[in-house]
């Protein structure tokens, strides 16, 4: 046998040397992409320098601290509920020594991540390679990433899939290999890399695991403990037993090829049962929580208190770094969170009870405080985790997912209409009528796509004629061609700033799509922007972190809220009663709780994605369902009914159908100890926004379609009414009231239109008019009748004197008809 691989010593490397690394951008494209074809080009022909890669790929690894955490003062984490969540730290809360580590151990760490890792410089492109193969033989062969580049992944970079990320992984990866040695390297990477089920470090695994040291571990226990750090779901020794007994028996195998036991000694241990004990604490312990933790202290300057730059900050919360000998301080700090870590728990097993298949659909779940904007629930139904071929996620989809809102985003254009009104200064309220005919076609004053210049919009039921409906009612019913209409009129701009002040952080565009939830959004940020409107136009902005104490005990830094109305109360008030209906009257009856609520349905037009956001006067929840690798339609799936305890079909999903239902068993558990309160009453002037306003009725169009349009586009309903003329069918003549008429919105027009067929008028009564009384009076009656006809004038004799002179009679008679291009004879009397 080799001798005990922690006695191998490397010589330090010329940091100039580099007959690899302008070779290994393609090796990683092809690492990354796990599509490229198995080759190694360039490596022997092309030399050059550490300083001319960092340049070509803009990584200067002077930018990074690549120094390793203290092990000793380690800061602590709590939620609001006093549950340690855990230590923020890149090292696990129980290390220990490399050299205290067994032979046995580190044999099957090195065996099942990296074999070569006292061989290579930092980057094993054979593993690389062998990987690639494995991937596109369906062959498992181990990861591509050696013991180094991992630490540098999961500590120094972000997990950006780009191929400058990948190269420059490659190059930090070169530094730490120049900087440390191997022997701490390793030591760091075996103490800091997490194990599944909230262990981080392999002694922290062991004890998870089996309830041993790390000397007392058989062949088999040590060859099962690095299985989950590749997947810790797919993987893991409790949920995942079979998966996690086959790897394990691969590493036995490779730990036999590799000269660390014996063959019959490998073949003894895979005949062993797994082993594993019951979990020795919470499963429910949310590592994505810790890492939106650590980033919210390092990125944002709202924690200057602990340093004025990221390194500083670094050194306050983890300690000084290991390499430093002549240096104290920092760390040991205790960090109090606003995560209510028994909702936590309970979202997160509705979550995974919902949504057993790893292969379906999945869900997340955000919720805000309203009273102060902390951060109470961040739950996915994923497992955090860098494997997404398995369905894991190396961030939160509650807190950084990205999704289409569907009609959830509906408010907002609802709110950005009562504050601005339309285009043309007319007043919107919820008492206004709109046109809700399917489909809605939309001429865009900007490209809309994906449909060039024009956006066409059809509501859920399909096709439907003209008809009214008030914008309170298309609200509750969630009318998606009102609201195109809407947001045309009042234009995009408007909803962008809205969904901005009321606390969506995402870039928005002001496309007119993002009225139906178009552009991507996270929970959080609609739980966020929901809870403003639960505060009646008060916003409070989310946040994580409540305080941090320094190891004697004295609080440095307390989070103090700024709320700051952002909107009128009375229009917040008004949107609030609007959306209460959304439950009682309207599109999700299933999120109904039994106590003063409001909220809205979401669904994205390919019915990926479905939402309920809703709220209590305490608190906000927004509830996400969709696939998380890809946007699949929510169609033909089956998920499990935890309420009612059996599996259910859906051949179609909706946000009232499915996120509505999870909103509702969530929140009655959130609230089964709050008592119920009423929203507050309107404040004064919030009538208002409820009133119906009045149109003017518009002019006349060249057709009747278009005059239609015209009419219902005012808010005021058009019925044809068809009258006699010469003109042809379907001709447009008039409007009744006419053009210019003030009418309340939802009031009848009748549009007057051609029936094609000449009118038939009784003929007017002329008798006793003189001629140029009867002249004029004809030319009156063709105009008004609208008749087109001529007249003749002749003598008739009469004996009585007062008809001399004046109309005696007429053709037609005066009351019978007389029709198109009749001559109408006009006879005077004529005395003897």
């Amino acid at each position: 046998m080799e001798p005990p691989i922690r006695t191998i010593e490397r010589e330090e490397r010329d940091r100039r040397r580099l007959p690899a690394l302008i070779g290994l951008g393609i090796v990683v494209l092809v690492g990354a992409t796990w599509l490229g074809l198995f080759a190694f080009l360039s490596v022997n022909t092309a030399y050059g320098t550490v300083q001319e890669v960092e340049e070509a790929y803009l990584c200067n690894v002077d930018e990074y601290d690549l120094s390793f955490p203290n092990l000793s003062t380690l800061s602590s984490v709590h939620t609001a509920d006093g549950v340690l969540l855990g230590e923020l730290s890149e090292r696990n809360s129980l290390p220990v020594a490399l050299d205290e580590m067994p032979d046995l151990v580190v044999g099957a760490l090195l065996s099942a991540e990296d074999k070569s890792f006292y061989e290579h410089e930092g980057i094993d492109f054979t593993a690389i390679g062998r990987a690639v193969l494995g991937r596109l033989t369906n062959q498992p062969a181990g990861g591509g990433s050696t013991i180094t580049q991992q630490v540098v992944k999961q500590n120094f970079l972000t997990s950006e899939q780009t191929i400058e990320r990948k190269i420059c992984e490659a190059v930090v990866a070169a530094e730490l290999e120049r900087r440390y040695t191997k022997d701490q390297i390793l030591e760091f990477w075996a103490n800091s890399v997490f194990f599944g089920s909230n262990a981080y470090g392999i002694r922290a695994a062991s004890l998870e695991y089996f309830g041993k040291e790390l000397d007392e571990l058989t062949i088999a226990e040590a060859a099962l403990l690095p299985i989950p750090i590749r997947n810790p779901t797919f993987y893991h020794p409790r949920f995942e037993p079979q998966n996690a007994l086959a790897a394990r028996n691969r590493t036995i195998d490779r730990m036999v090829a590799n000269g660390y036991i014996l063959p019959f000694h490998g073949t003894r241990a895979k005949a062993e049962p797994l082993g594993v004990i019951g979990s020795q604490e919470s499963e429910s312990i949310s590592p994505q929580v810790l890492i939106a933790v650590h980033r919210q202290l390092l990125q944002n300057e709202e924690f200057s208190v602990l340093g004025s730059t990221q390194a500083e900050r670094k050194r306050a919360i983890f300690g000084c770094p290991a390499s430093v000998t002549d240096c104290d301080g920092g760390g040991g700090l205790r960090i109090d969170i606003t995560i209510d870590q028994g909702l936590q728990d309970e979202a997160n097993r509705i979550l995974r009870s919902w949504f057993r298949d790893p292969a379906g659909p999945t869900g997340a779940i955000a919720t805000v405080d309203n009273e102060t904007g902390a951060i109470r629930v961040l739950a996915s139904g994923v497992e955090f985790g860098t494997d997404t071929d398995a369905g894991q996620r190396p961030y939160d989809l509650a807190g950084l997912g990205a999704r289409q809102a569907g009609s959830a985003f509906k408010p907002f254009t609802l709110a950005a209409a009562l504050e601005t009104g339309d285009r043309a200064g007319n007043p919107v309220t919820l008492g206004s009528y709109w046109d809700d005919s399917s489909p809605a076609r939309i001429e865009c004053a900007r490209p809309c796509p994906p449909d060039g210049d024009y956006w066409e919009v059809s509501n859920a039921g399909g096709s439907s004629g003209k008809g009214l409906r008030t914008l309170d009612s298309a609200t509750y019913n969630s009318t998606n061609t009102v609201y195109a209409r809407l947001v045309n009129a009042i234009g995009p701009e408007a909803v962008v700033d809205m969904a901005s002040k009321l606390g969506v952080e995402s870039p928005l565009s002001p496309f007119l799509s993002i009225t139906l939830g178009a552009q991507e959004v996270s929970p959080l940020e609609m739980a966020a922007a929901y809870s403003t409107l639960a505060n009646y136009g008060t916003r409070h902005d989310h946040y994580l972190i409540e305080r941090i104490t320094d190891r004697d005990g004295t609080v440095i830094y307390e989070h103090a809220p700024e709320p700051r109305e952002v909107l009128s109360p009375p229009i917040a008030a008004a949107v609030v009663g609007s959306i209460e209906k959304v439950v009682s009257n309207g599109t999700a009856p299933r999120a109904d709780i039994g106590r003063a609520q409001a909220g809205k349905t979401g669904t994205t037009t390919d019915h990926s994605d479905v939402w309920f956001v809703g709220f209590v006067p305490q608190m906000t929840t927004s509830v996400w369902v969709g696939f998380a690798d890809s946007t699949d339609p929510l169609e033909g799936i089956t998920v499990f009914n935890d309420v009612e305890q059996k599996e259910q079909a859906y051949r179609r999903a909706f946000g009232g159908t499915l996120a509505a239902p999870i909103w509702n068993q969530f929140m009655t558990h959130a609230t089964r100890t709050i008592a119920p309160v009423p929203f507050p009453d309107d404040p004064p002037g919030t009538d208002i926004y409820r009133q119906t306003p009045y149109s003017f009725v518009p002019e006349l169009t060249e057709s009747t379609g278009d005059m239609i349009d015209a009419v219902y586009a005012v808010g005021l309903a058009g019925t044809i009414q068809e009258v006699g003329s010469n003109l042809p069918a379907g001709t447009l003549i008039g409007v009744q009231p006419a053009p210019g008429s003030l009418l309340r919105q939802g009031t009848q027009v009748a549009i007057e239109v051609s029936n094609g067929v000449p009118p038939e008028v009784p003929m007017i009564d002329l008798r006793g008019l003189d001629a140029a009384e009867a002249n004029s009076r004809l030319a009156e009656f063709r105009t008004e009748s609208g008749i087109v006809f001529t007249w003749s004038f002749a003598e008739i004799a009469t004996t009585n004197p007062a008809q001399e002179g004046v109309v005696v009679s007429t053709t037609p008679p005066p009351g019978t008809p007389i029709r198109e291009g009749q001559q109408a004879i006009v006879r005077f009397g004529r005395g003897l």
